[in-house]
């Protein structure tokens, strides 16, 4: 019996916020991830980071930050359809809460088919300044399903 699973995105906020039209690989150098059920990444980037989840249970994402100031707040989470990999839940994209630090969560479909399989999805977050001033911001971890 699984789980539920928390993903969190850790920014330096500070330090991404302030970039010109940052590239994908100035976002990751300013991101990490984790979760509460020792997800890793082999090769050390957020795009082999994978998260082990469970079927029928729920994942939260949540955004942090500790510089003072700023938060993080996760927009959506959106499945990334290729020919390998498949949706581990009942919608494509999974909206966050919504405001300065929002977050999401959706429940793993009750599905064995699931089990060993892969989802490749994308993380769009927001960084907040003081006031409601934000920029947005994507990265693409991965997903895989345990019983």
């Amino acid at each position: 019996m699984g789980k539920k699973v928390v993903i969190a995105l850790t920014v330096q906020a500070n330090s991404l916020y302030t970039m010109n039209n940052p590239s994908p690989a100035d976002i990751n150098a300013k991101c990490s991830l984790s979760d509460d059920n020792s997800g890793r990444s082999a090769n050390g980037t957020l795009e082999d980071f994978k998260s082990n989840v469970y079927i029928n249970q729920d994942v939260k994402w949540i955004g942090l930050t500790t510089d003072a100031g700023f938060s993080v707040s996760i927009d959506s989470i959106v499945y990334e359809p290729n020919f390998s990999d498949v949706n581990f839940f009942d919608s494509s994209t999974i909206k966050g809460t919504g405001g300065r630090s929002g977050n999401s969560t959706a429940k793993v479909k009750d599905d064995s088919n699931l089990l060993k399989k892969i989802d490749k999805y994308s993380i769009y977050f927001s960084i907040y300044a003081n006031a409601n001033n934000f920029k947005s911001f994507q990265i693409d971890p991965k997903l895989a399903a345990n019983p």
